[in-house]
């Protein structure tokens, strides 16, 4: 550890997405392991047109998606079928043959499904870039010139090179976890509480704002499992998009990119596993 003790933080919410930018689900209590929540992020879609993983910032209506395991997901076994929630359309399920159409539709698009396939396969996880960088970035980041980036250099060498690491469809670590400290900071500049549907954490933890106790390099008990807080989250545009009932919210961008430096929440990876159970009581499958 680089930044002092242990830190025990009680867990509040915990959420699973079973596909890569579709809308996850809400849990009372979850096994994490080194791939993170037990079936989180175990399917992602697969842009045929650009030839790459493809997630949100590329295609916002992906977020207006809710997946759901078919049965429940087991440590060590291929993940199961999920069923998809589309607006406007009955469920299909993973393992229709017309799945990659119906989903294709939805998006305006050509895509298909995946599971996760082995970190070997390269090539599937490989990362395109767009001929306009400049602009690719700004606009991702939702900033006015390459001057005004958050630092990405905390994140893994492999996003450079990969759309998500290889072997897994994470961005950076498996885990990501945010505190009710930030959560509070977020809705005393904004002026107004944030759903934090938007931010996409897979644990939210009682503990303070990044400015007043910066957790990054230190490890992190929750339950039954122990984390190492790796780096500070940046923040795109997809926290602003559109998603099940919530309507587009550009100057929550502005708001993390102004008051905040860029970053929001931590990503952290196991250091043991464990069991985790929820404080707060969680719902059905939610946004």
């Amino acid at each position: 550890m680089t930044n002092g003790t242990a830190v025990r933080a009680a867990v509040r919410e915990i959420w699973r997405y079973p596909v890569k930018s579709m809308a996850g689900e809400r849990l009372d209590d979850c096994e994490l392991g080194a791939d993170g929540v037990l079936g989180d992020r175990c399917w992602a879609l697969r842009d045929e047109k650009r030839g790459c993983v493809t997630d949100a910032r590329s295609l916002p209506a992906l977020l207006d998606i809710a997946a759901r395991y078919v049965e429940p997901p087991v440590p060590g076994r291929t993940a199961p079928h999920v069923e998809l929630r589309l607006p406007g359309v009955p469920p299909v399920t993973s393992d229709l043959p017309g799945v990659h159409d119906v989903l294709s539709a939805h998006l305006g698009t050509e895509v298909t499904l995946w599971p996760r396939v082995p970190a070997d396969r390269r090539e599937h996880y490989a990362r395109v870039y767009p001929e306009d960088m400049t602009g690719y970035l700004t606009g991702l980041f939702g900033v006015a010139g390459l001057e005004d980036l958050p630092d990405l250099s905390q994140l893994p060498s492999e996003v450079a090179e990969f759309q998500t690491i290889p072997g897994s469809y994470f961005d950076a670590y498996p885990v990501h976890v945010v505190t009710t400290g930030m959560l509070d900071a977020l809705a005393a500049a904004l002026g107004r509480p944030v759903d934090v549907r938007r931010l996409r954490p897979n644990l939210v933890v009682e503990g303070p704002d990044q400015a007043d106790d910066d957790w990054t390099g230190r490890e992190l008990r929750v339950g039954g499992a122990v984390l190492r807080v790796e780096a500070p989250c940046p923040r795109c545009v997809m926290i602003s998009r559109p998603q099940q009932g919530l309507d587009v919210d550009r100057e929550l961008l502005r708001t993390v990119h102004r008051s905040f430096g860029h970053n929001l929440g931590y990503y952290a990876s196991l250091v043991t596993p464990g069991r985790v159970s929820s404080e707060g009581r969680a719902g059905a499958a939610e946004g």
